[in-house]
């Protein structure tokens, strides 16, 4: 598992080759199996596969470049009503982010994940575009699809960024 985990990496170039939805789904499933806070599963997705929505994803956040390429987009958020407070939407949503991106290197695809909130702005862009109900929060966009580039594996393992209580 450690050597999948040091293989991820954000992808930003994707082959025109489209991801199955059997492993989407796959996707999916690894990212329902992440851990919440109080168990709330306060995650939901969109997946997006329109060309013309990848595309203009640039503009609703514009660090999103790579989705004129990706297969597809996902759109993790955050279910305010299953999390009352919705102070833990986000760490639920980076613990399935996290998850699904595992599972992509399993399955020899790539994604990068573009972070949408907290920023206000960002939020309500994704909001107005997708028609996303007030009761959801776009946290992330992952990008997926076949890696057109290659990128080396790294171990950031640091003992300098460790403090050990004995």
């Amino acid at each position: 598992m450690l050597e999948e985990i040091v293989k991820r990496r954000s992808i930003r170039k994707f082959t025109d080759q489209e991801v199955e939805e059997a492993k989407i789904e796959d996707l999916l499933r690894a990212a329902m199996s992440a851990p919440t806070a109080r168990n709330t599963q306060s995650w939901r997705f969109l997946v997006v596969k329109n060309r013309e929505a990848l595309n203009s994803m640039v503009e609703l956040q514009p660090y999103t470049g790579m989705m004129k390429t990706a297969s597809c987009a996902i759109i993790v958020m955050g279910d305010r009503e299953a999390s009352q407070p919705d102070e833990y939407l986000y760490v639920d949503a980076a613990a399935a982010i996290e998850n699904m991106l595992l599972e992509a290197v399993h399955l020899n695809l790539g994604t990068c994940w573009c972070a949408i909130g907290p920023r206000a702005e960002r939020i309500k862009n994704f909001r107005d575009y997708y028609a996303i109900d007030e009761r959801y929060i776009p946290i992330a966009a992952v990008a997926v699809g076949y890696p057109d580039e290659v990128k080396e594996s790294q171990d950031r393992y640091d003992p300098k960024k460790v403090t050990w209580y004995r």
